[in-house]
């Protein structure tokens, strides 16, 4: 049989905070897990009445003594889940759907809790819009009742890393926490103890983000230098107007269609734009959403709404169709979300999704029967959610003049929507920091150059930026082990060419 036939749940019910259930067994599961983990919601407590599922998994060694680590996939709208089951969780869903062990998951160096926010994505509840403020506040009064419930847990060293729109969703959530624990007595147990944060190909300011895209189209060799050059001068090196269009900044007409010359081969579906050197996933007619989309989703909506108002769309925005809930897909109808992972199967999301949509798993982990929004769970795509488009820059204004946050910002290089070079400059044109440390080639733990870095001056720690050689949109999914490298020295403080060579060990000894 796939699944084993007895799956059993301890169950604690905490009236009118949350519900923790300690997971003893998973579906598909073969071997019991060397480490804890727990799964349930957290009640917000808010006016909405929202519940946002969470699961916790505890470190696998000595996690008294690591941090606590929140992950936030993007979107916006998209579920954490997909990052524990397709990046940096324990547990990795074969095509047959049983279940083996990631030996590069985060758990190794961190307690790490993924949290499914805002409600109405996966398993929380109910399904209301959202925007950036409702979200980080709810996801700060969701981590009170997190704590509440592991009071052990409370004054450890607490971070927040998130990729993708998760350029929004962390620092909001910082900025909340922030504002909550100045608004506690300084003695006071529920001060969530936040050290720093991390973001990965993160959206962080509209206008430096994607006005990199034309030009990282042609570094990427998307497209032929003519076609840049064209675009250059057709809008006078102001790209992200038209190349990611929003509804209060005009695109012209040249500067358009130039830009749709110069990217089409980049955004005709024949490549995953979120990791350029990788295949498609071929199996079938995938239509699954995921955080690598709904952001091309919100792109392709903005500029529908304008092209609607001014002319006919181009043979490029015509190629690039809709399905019934609005995503964007290929020109043959298929999704192209992929990865070739040394960990992940290469059709890994739409595994997951069918894991988690068995009656057994739902059951094991203790979902609610009767709230999934939508009737079943899906990576992304329940939420109406209000885009974003005013930048995060005060936010790191401000706290590049306190000094206090440890920083990372860190980009798989392979990346073609929130690219490396957007990133970069958005640090040094929009906080024009002064560098301290020059471009630094970074080894991982098997001695192979996994990167670069360099370091800018704040008035305490230091912002760190970094690239991840050949990752896309997902670091952990496509450099696993690099991606742990760089998080257990994120947690030591820095120092990321100070990686010791270290043999591959896996998560649970036999």
């Amino acid at each position: 049989m796939l699944l084993s036939s007895l799956h059993t749940l301890v169950r604690v019910v905490l009236f009118g905070a949350a519900s923790a259930a300690k997971v003893t067994s998973l579906p598909g599961l073969a071997t019991s897990p060397c480490f804890n983990h727990s799964s349930g919601y957290l009640s917000t407590g808010t006016s909405r009445d929202t519940h946002l599922f969470y699961w916790y998994h505890e470190a696998v060694a000595d996690p008294k003594s690591k941090p606590l680590l929140l992950w936030l996939n993007g979107g916006p709208g998209c579920s954490s889940l997909g990052g524990t089951f397709t990046e940096l969780g324990p547990f990795v869903v074969q095509k047959t759907l049983n279940v083996t062990f990631n030996p590069y998951s985060f758990n190794k160096v961190a307690n790490v809790l993924f949290l499914e926010q805002p409600a109405g994505v996966g398993f929380s509840y109910p399904n209301l819009p959202a925007n950036d403020t409702v979200t980080a506040y709810e996801t700060y009064k969701a981590l009170l009742a997190f704590f509440n419930l592991h009071p052990d847990l409370r004054g450890r060293p607490f971070y927040v890393m998130g990729e993708s729109y998760g350029g929004h969703y962390v620092p909001e959530t910082v900025a909340a926490i922030q504002a909550g624990n100045a608004a506690l007595a300084p003695s006071a147990p529920e001060r969530i103890n936040i050290k720093g944060f991390a973001v990965g190909n993160g959206y962080t300011d509209w206008f430096l983000d994607f006005n990199a895209n034309v030009p990282n189209t042609r570094y990427h060799a998307l497209t032929s230098q003519s076609l840049l050059d064209s675009a250059d001068v057709a809008c006078n090196g102001s790209y992200a107007r038209c190349f990611w269009q929003r509804p209060d900044v005009e695109c012209p007409a040249a500067c358009g269609e130039a830009v749709d010359r110069a990217t089409a081969l980049a955004r005709d579906g024949s490549i995953d734009i979120y990791d350029i050197y990788v295949d498609v996933c071929l199996e079938g007619q995938q239509r699954l959403k995921t955080q690598a989309f709904m952001l091309l989703e919100e792109q392709q909506r903005a500029k529908q709404q304008r092209h609607n108002a001014q002319r006919a769309p181009t043979a490029v925005e015509e190629e690039a169709t809709v399905d019934h809930s609005g995503s964007a897909l290929d020109g043959r109808g298929r999704r192209t979300q992929t990865t070739i992972s040394p960990i992940y199967p290469t059709c890994a999301d739409a595994y997951s999704a069918a894991y988690l949509n068995l009656p057994a798993v739902q059951q094991a982990i203790g979902v609610r029967p009767g709230t999934i929004p939508g009737g079943k769970w899906s990576d992304c795509g329940n939420v109406q959610y209000d885009f974003n488009y005013l930048s995060e820059l005060p936010r790191y204004k401000q706290w590049v003049a306190e000094g206090e946050l440890q920083i990372l910002i860190y980009n798989g290089d392979a990346d073609y929507i929130l690219s490396h070079m957007g990133n970069s400059a958005w640090i040094n044109q929009g906080l024009a920091l002064n560098k301290t440390r020059e471009w630094t080639k970074w080894r991982g733990s098997d001695g192979q150059v996994a990167g670069y870095f360099e370091e800018y001056a704040t008035a305490g720690v230091p912002l760190t930026f970094l690239t991840v050689k050949g990752a896309g949109h997902m670091v952990p999914r496509d450099r696993p082990k690099h991606a742990l490298d760089m998080l257990t020295r994120f947690l030591a403080g820095g120092d990321f060419d100070k990686v010791p060579l270290a043999p591959d060990t896996p998560l649970c000894p036999p």
